[in-house]
């Protein structure tokens, strides 16, 4: 089957949980157009990838523990400690989303589904997963 069609519809389901078998990881949630893998990190924390199925592209999404109540709440050293962070990163990216009224620093990446075979699967959640659990150490190192 060609990969534009392994993400379409019905097969949203069938390919992440293919994917994820063939992977070694289970799938917390799964339906026709999203998915939710969690990771338990060596940190101790637990690392949420949100997967969003839009027309032609997958939206990737670990939100961080980086929430903030109001944009004026956001220090400024974080905003550009990722915007530096993004210039390093070849999958993956920052970004501000707002999350059940808050402000989430979330690393993202969109991905075309004609391009989305098993291994560019595995690298995009692992390299996503592991830039917000390093971010989170840094994070937490700031703030003691």
């Amino acid at each position: 089957m060609p990969l534009d069609q392994l993400f379409s519809g019905a097969n949203f389901a069938s390919t992440v949980q293919s994917y994820c078998n063939a992977i070694g990881w289970k799938v917390a949630e799964l339906s026709s157009q999203n998915a939710v893998l969690r990771f338990n990190m060596d940190s101790g924390r637990q690392q949420m990838l949100f997967i969003i199925r839009y027309d032609t592209t997958l939206e990737f999404s670990v939100p961080s523990l980086a929430a903030f109540d109001s944009e004026q709440n956001i220090p400024h050293l974080l905003s550009t400690l990722l915007l530096q962070r993004n210039a390093e990163r070849k999958v993956g990216f920052w970004c501000l989303e707002k999350i059940k009224g808050k402000h989430v620093f979330s690393c993202m990446h969109n991905a075309e589904i004609r391009l989305l075979d098993q291994g560019y699967f595995k690298t995009v959640v692992e390299s996503l997963v592991l830039e917000c659990d390093h971010f989170e150490d840094i994070l937490i190192r700031m703030m003691r």
